[in-house]
């Protein structure tokens, strides 16, 4: 699992990690198969934020209910700078459904919202969705995987296959594993790069999701089984208080 608030962090700590990078050429509808009851209709008993950000409450959900979460954090302009980071809050979002909860989470910050695509969340800057040169916006007409070994393979396929100026992302390995269980072969067609990392998290488990972060010049992606909310920040504080 990758503590959200790490993220921000990976572009200072770069160097040291497992990464490859990948330069090729501009992204996408094969979506993920709806689960036999929406768990997006389940009801649940809402979340409450302690000096915690929107992320945190949606990885909360995540373990009261059957989702995988993809998120993709703001980034910054360059990978020599920091990234901005969520705003946070303490609030309660009352009960409902998940996708009520959700939005409570998103009307608390607006400037993220969320999408589903079969059980996973992907939720992401409100800036981005009606961007069509964003990266993870951009469609790929026509793509063949061909016995993809594992996410890394899968994701360099991916971009290979857009059109256009080169575009760059990095895989990073944080502890989990990022090889499939059997070789993946698929046809896809009018997809987005965003709903190919999605199967791809699939591909891996039922609750794998993916997290994207940096730099606009250097796009970093971690895949992970879960994620689980960082503690409160108000806690961090006291923790660090002189007795």
């Amino acid at each position: 699992m990758v503590p959200t608030t790490d993220m921000p962090k990976i572009a200072k700590t770069v160097q040291a990690a497992l990464l490859v990078l990948a330069f090729v050429g501009a992204a996408a509808p094969q979506q993920l198969q709806a689960p036999a009851s929406d768990p997006f209709q389940q009801r649940i008993g809402g979340v409450e934020l302690n000096d915690q950000d929107v992320i945190d409450g949606i990885a909360m959900l995540s373990h009261i209910s059957p989702l995988a979460v993809s998120v993709e954090h703001q980034l910054g302009p360059t990978i020599s700078g920091d990234a901005p980071r969520p705003k946070t809050f303490t609030a309660a979002v009352a009960p409902g459904t998940v996708s009520e909860v959700l939005d409570g989470l998103c009307a608390l910050d607006p400037t993220f919202t969320w999408e589903k695509n079969g059980n996973m969340v992907n939720a992401f800057p409100s800036s981005l969705p009606h961007d069509p040169n964003y990266f993870l916006n951009r469609t790929i007409d026509e793509m063949v995987l061909t016995d993809m070994p594992g996410a890394q393979e899968a994701v360099f396929k991916t971009v290979e296959h857009l059109p256009g100026p080169k575009e760059q992302i990095a895989i990073m390995q944080v502890g989990t594993s990022v090889s499939f269980a059997r070789p993946w072969s698929t046809t896809l067609d009018g997809v987005t790069v965003r709903e190919v990392f999605d199967l791809i998290a699939r591909q891996l488990g039922p609750t794998y999701g993916w997290q994207l972060t940096g730099a606009k010049d250097f796009r970093i992606i971690a895949f992970h089984q879960g994620l689980s909310p960082n503690p409160s920040r108000s806690k961090k504080t006291q923790d660090r208080a002189p007795k």
